[in-house]
């Protein structure tokens, strides 16, 4: 039977974090001592979720005691005893693999046919339905000078199966804060909330490798992974002759499960050009890069966190300005059973963009699961005065 959580009660449930064990810490290169960004940071016992920023820092709120694992795919995989982060501040390092080394793997299929047949298995074994408690913040930038940002808590209410999947979207808190041309506001909803998790969970992103035509495109490899003897990757990157704008893709799976763990892509700096000339002429919003980190632990296979920057540049008053996109999405938590909710409640604009600010606590702070540096804290700060 499904749980019944009102939409008031969803609100109400933001205080109970205040009961919680608060600590922060910061994930550092054990042999440099430099700050490690985007480690995944899970809770073994809640299952929640979190993420460092570019100084390695992440605030952790833990309804129970647990222990915490750490996982970078630079980085071995690290689990710290919830007994020793006893600190108001602890520090964890992490080893790096980047001593070992990569070794291509020769194998009777295609790479390429590989990925078909992993696909297929992650879409069996994706966790559907399942309620997604998800930490979502955007920065936006005019001419490389940021302008306006939002964040907000919501719950992704995903139902169906994962090659008929149907979200619903309840927002929690938000805030939103700049200013923002009218001329281009409409541009900037590069990001439909509506249909984003539907891209990530039926991995649409990797439809330009999965062409037939692709193998003459890329080169395909297949290599070990160093930080785990488990995984393997897939790497497709466009030849030199290849004419067009294309990414660079890497995929990393389980081998013996045979599902996805990472996907990501990012148009090399040498196509970059050839991708500003080719949006002048046909105006369309460009992908710069996105990557998407799965878990799976027994019977769960879900969305850990997702970041995407997307850019273009626009023709107004006969000047051409630059717009970029970074979006940043961390999974706080998930429930396998759906709450009941009322239809006027779900969000169904496109993006947080146009959304009153609604708040009544610092959730930002210990419920996001991400925490903003403190350059980023400055920015917000000035655009909350625009």
């Amino acid at each position: 039977m499904k749980k019944f959580l009102s939409f008031t009660l969803l609100f109400i449930s933001g205080f109970v974090f205040s009961q919680n064990i608060e600590f922060a810490v910061i994930v550092k290169d054990v042999e440099t001592g430099l700050p490690i960004p985007e480690v995944t940071i899970t809770s073994l016992k809640t299952k929640q979720g979190f993420l460092t920023n570019t100084n390695g820092e992440a605030n952790i709120s833990l309804s129970k005691e647990s222990d915490l694992q750490f996982e970078n795919s630079s980085y071995k995989t690290y689990i710290v005893k919830y007994l020793d982060l006893d600190k108001k501040i602890n520090e964890v390092y992490l080893e790096s693999n980047a001593k070992r080394l990569e070794e291509v793997i020769l194998t009777s299929e295609h790479p390429q046919d590989i990925l078909r047949k992993l696909i297929k298995n992650s879409l069996d074994k994706i966790t559907i339905p399942v309620n997604l408690k998800v930490y979502l913040r955007e920065f936006y930038k005019k001419n490389d000078q940021i302008v306006f940002f939002n964040d907000g808590l919501i719950n992704f209410q995903i139902a169906g199966n994962s090659r008929n999947i149907k979200t619903d979207i309840l927002v929690e808190q938000n805030r939103a804060v700049g200013l923002l041309d009218s001329d281009i506001n409409e541009e900037l909803l590069g990001y439909n909330l509506n249909n984003i998790i539907e891209n990530y969970y039926q991995f649409q992103y990797l439809e330009e490798i999965l062409a037939s035509g692709a193998k003459r495109k890329y080169d395909f490899q297949i290599k070990s992974y160093p930080n785990n003897e488990n995984f393997l990757v897939i790497t497709a990157v466009p030849l030199e002759e290849s004419s067009n704008v294309f990414s660079e893709f890497t995929i990393i799976y389980e081998r013996n499960k045979m599902v996805i763990m990472e996907v990501s892509s990012m148009v090399p700096d040498s196509r970059l050009e050839d991708l500003r000339q080719s949006f002048l002429k046909n105006s369309k919003i460009y992908k710069l890069e996105f990557k998407n980190t799965f878990r799976i632990e027994n019977d769960l296979y879900y969305l850990a966190n997702s970041k995407e920057v997307i850019g273009f540049e626009k023709k107004y008053k006969d000047q051409s300005r630059r717009i970029e996109v970074n979006n940043h999405m961390i999974i706080t938590n998930f429930d396998k059973e759906l709450f009941k909710y009322n239809d006027k409640n779900v969000f169904k604009d496109k993006s947080l963009i146009n959304k009153k600010s609604s708040f009544f606590t610092d959730y930002w702070d210990f419920e996001s699961g991400f925490v903003s540096t403190k350059e980023e804290k400055d920015i917000i700060e000035r655009l909350s005065h625009l």
